[in-house]
């Protein structure tokens, strides 16, 4: 291998993992040139390279890998369980502080990109502002401002209400105006007290106009789908990718749809299904019950909760099985899912049917190109930004080695985390096994 010699890094370890899928290399090393990936290759390729204008990192018992890429973050969250109606009545100073607060959290886990979906006015712009002016620190992010739903529907009160397909592009070109990323749109309701959660919100002449509109712009679209006529919906409009894709009836009932799944397929749009949101309200609800008895409300909402979650993983392993592409996407801090704990999400969807290393590409190559970053970010090759972690262990054999990320690098600058315990406190754990 031929590589000139300047100022630049090279990192070795036992593996590098590239987030293509392939095997990983062994006794690996990739070489930086400021941000950018100059070269990747085994240890014996880079002989001879250490000198004066080149930093050697060596990790021993480590593996080299991609930065993660979250699909779907809330960065104004808490993960405390306050719903989306809570935190419309704060600030947007507070909202911009707490979102900045989540971007390090998230980042020092090892996410160095994540896309935004939907955030209450354009408080997210300023957050991503001051990481550009260097004032906090956080991940690449691909931005979309408040989603865009129907009068009362799930999200509306962030500032994207429209009625009719006029108001609909209206909306959109308002949001490319203000520089942004991509179009989130909510084709059902949601957790928002004025939806239907089950039911369809925007007809698909204004789903229509929205992804028109913005597939002009050359940005992509993704609907909040918690209904399987919302889903259909969004088919007819063509939108890019499907979020949360439950499989619902209007009473609330489940019932996988192979024929929809099929034609997911075939229109080639990705699927977020966002599982371990879910499951953190689970643990929420049990560490509860640890310090008091739940309420009669709380004890059903804890059975439905687990029913759901198993008809969730059951559902997912279906499109799995189907061979569709299906991306992580956290859906934190939302409810009781904070940031920082991207790793529950893909562990969920190796417990879906990934093995670890679809886990892997899950959350990084495909979660990258899944939002059109990828090519900058989410592998490991050279002509690439140099976003990459260093992780304990071998994530391709135990995905919880995600957890053990020890460095990070983004832009090819490796960052000053703080302390271990300080890092640890952003982490989420679950409740103690039951006696």
């Amino acid at each position: 291998m031929s590589i000139q010699s300047n100022t630049s890094t090279l990192i070795l370890a036992d593996k590098l993992i590239d987030g293509k899928g392939g095997s990983a290399i062994e006794d690996a090393g990739v070489l930086l040139f400021g941000p950018i990936i100059k070269a990747i290759g085994t240890r014996s390729d880079f002989d001879g390279l250490a000198n004066d204008k080149v930093t050697v990192l060596k990790f021993t018992g480590k593996t080299i890998m991609p930065g993660m890429v979250d699909t779907h973050t809330h960065h104004t969250g808490f993960g405390d369980g306050r719903s989306g109606d809570d935190l419309v009545e704060l600030p947007n100073e507070v909202l911009v502080l707490q979102a900045a607060k989540n971007a390090r959290a998230a980042l020092y886990s090892g996410v160095t990109s994540a896309r935004e979906n939907g955030a209450k006015d354009y408080t997210t712009f300023k957050l991503r502002q001051a990481i550009q002016e260097g004032i906090t620190e956080g991940p690449r992010l691909v931005l979309c401002g408040p989603p865009i739903s129907t009068i009362g529907g799930h999200l509306g009160y962030f500032g994207g209400e429209v009625t009719g397909q006029t108001e609909a592009r209206a909306m959109v070109r308002r949001h490319v105006k203000e520089g942004a990323d991509y179009i989130k749109i909510t084709a059902t309701g949601g957790t928002t007290k004025t939806s239907f959660p089950w039911l369809s919100s925007l007809n698909v002449d204004e789903l229509t106009a929205i992804t028109d509109e913005a597939h002009k712009f050359g940005k992509l679209t993704a609907t909040h789908c918690l209904s399987t006529q919302g889903i259909i919906n969004s088919l007819d409009a063509n939108v890019d990718m499907i979020i949360h894709c439950i499989f619902n009836n209007p009473d609330g009932s489940s019932d996988f749809r192979k024929d929809v799944a099929e034609r997911i397929g075939e229109q080639g749009a990705y699927i977020n299904p966002t599982l371990h949101v879910l499951k953190s309200r689970i643990w929420a609800l049990l560490k509860t019950q640890e310090s008091r008895t739940l309420t009669p409300q709380e004890k059903l909402d804890l059975d439905d909760r687990k029913r759901f979650y198993d008809i969730r993983l059951e559902h997912c392993h279906k499109l799995i099985e189907m061979g569709l592409k299906i991306v992580t996407g956290s859906d934190s801090s939302w409810g009781d899912y904070k940031l920082g704990n991207t790793p529950y999400e893909t562990e969920a969807l190796v417990d879906a049917g990934f093995s670890p290393m679809e886990g892997i590409v899950s959350v990084t190559s495909e979660a990258a190109n899944s939002i059109g970053i990828g090519e900058k970010v989410g592998i490991i090759e050279a002509g690439k930004e140099a976003d990459i972690i260093i992780v304990d262990g071998d994530p391709s054999k135990d995905i919880k080695a995600l957890w053990n990320v020890e460095n990070v690098f983004k832009s090819g600058r490796e960052l000053d985390r703080g302390s271990e315990s300080s890092r640890d406190r952003s982490r989420q754990y679950p409740p103690p096994p039951l006696p």
